[in-house]
């Protein structure tokens, strides 16, 4: 089964609230360069590793296949973020992979001989695969609705912001199935690829906020996120299985399915609350919380209605997803004109977060640590 990758790259970019301040005052432009290499493996339905106990027949034989994914991720992320007003913010991210790696492996049981079926998916998936490139861009725009920034003080000691996000598919995603397009062992280059992207298009609606106040001179923040994601319905390249069907040549299984696949992914909704304590005035924060996502089932329409449905759900597998993580975070501010070290404002962030497996199921699980650091730049 070919296990849907994508998801990766825009939980990245979008859960962890990344900065001190949501918003930015009027003309300042705030850059961000984030180091972040993550490990993850595949958590299944019972929240534990692996796709277990997949059960397929072939020549009148019984099968039961285990299957198990492992990732290597190293991203550097560059994030551009500029002041309109102290109330309205633009923000574009973008995500360069470094290196992104996939171990594939397997258990096949029967009372026969697996010999057969070892070789199919072999053929079918490759045990080690990489990739690197561009991921998928984001644009939005995040605005003060009510209440005041923490940065801004004054007599509200809260805030509310809305945000609008479009993340655009430039990561690179599955090409589409040649015949004739095969290695020297006779594999067709399209089963060894990993894709970046899906292909689609997400818009994201973000609702989030603040409670902030000081305690015995210290800053206390809560922050809290709300976010609803949807997707376009696009023509995407389906990834060939034999799995689905008791039949294993290539040519039947691509005119059972056709050669380009309708595709929808389902609406996600994204959780997160985090606490703030300042640890040292001005200068050092330390913030921990945790992250929720759900995701509804995914769509398939392509010729074969039984592979529009093996594909959004079947033995022990489901697109309908959920992933919930926990994060530290150590702030660095030399932001105090009074007590800045040299020329140029920065704040150094450390971070850490892990997935938390009775709350994740049907989704890649992942150990992540990064680094990040921003300027701020006054221009008018």
């Amino acid at each position: 089964m070919k296990i849907k990758v994508f998801f990766l790259f825009t939980y990245f970019s979008s859960l962890v609230f990344s900065q001190t301040h949501f918003t930015i005052p009027q003309n300042v432009w705030r850059v961000s360069y984030n180091k972040n290499i993550s490990a993850g493996k595949w958590i299944g339905y019972d929240g534990e590793e692996g796709l277990k106990d997949l059960k397929y027949k072939f020549n009148d034989i019984d099968y039961s296949i285990n299957q198990y994914w492992k990732h290597t991720v190293n991203i550097n992320e560059y994030k551009l973020e500029y002041g309109f007003s102290d109330e309205s913010t633009f923000i574009l991210n973008i995500p360069i992979v470094q290196e992104f790696n996939q171990n594939h492996i397997w258990s096949i049981s029967s009372d026969s001989n697996t010999l057969i079926i070892e070789n199919l998916m072999q053929y079918y998936f490759p045990k080690n695969k990489s990739n690197a490139g561009l991921g998928n861009v984001t644009i939005g725009m995040k605005t003060l609705f009510i209440g005041n920034p923490v940065w801004r003080g004054g007599k509200n000691k809260y805030s509310i912001y809305g945000g609008l996000e479009a993340t655009f598919p430039f990561g690179q995603s599955l090409r589409k199935y040649y015949p004739k397009d095969v290695d020297d062992n006779g594999i067709p280059n399209q089963f060894k690829e990993l894709p970046i992207s899906n292909g689609l298009t997400e818009w994201r609606g973000n609702l989030f906020g603040e409670f902030y106040r000081r305690i015995k001179g210290r800053l206390i923040n809560i922050n809290w996120l709300f976010s609803l994601s949807s997707f376009n319905r696009e023509i995407i390249n389906p990834s060939y299985s034999f799995l689905w069907i008791e039949e294993t040549g290539m040519d039947s299984i691509s005119k059972a399915i056709g050669n380009s696949v309708l595709f929808e992914q389902g609406k996600q909704i994204y959780l997160s609350i985090q606490g703030q304590l300042e640890l040292l005035p001005n200068r050092i924060f330390f913030s921990s919380g945790m992250d929720w996502m759900l995701s509804g089932r995914d769509q398939y329409f392509s010729n074969s209605k039984e592979w529009n449905s093996w594909m959004s759900s079947n033995n022990n597998y489901d697109t309908k997803k959920g992933l919930s993580t926990q994060f530290i975070r150590l702030n660095f501010l030399n932001m105090d004109p009074f007590n800045q070290v040299g020329p140029i404002p920065f704040e150094l962030e450390l971070g850490a977060s892990w997935y938390l497996s009775y709350l994740t199921y049907h989704t890649y699980g992942y150990t992540s640590s990064w680094i990040k650091i921003s300027s701020y730049f006054q221009a008018w």
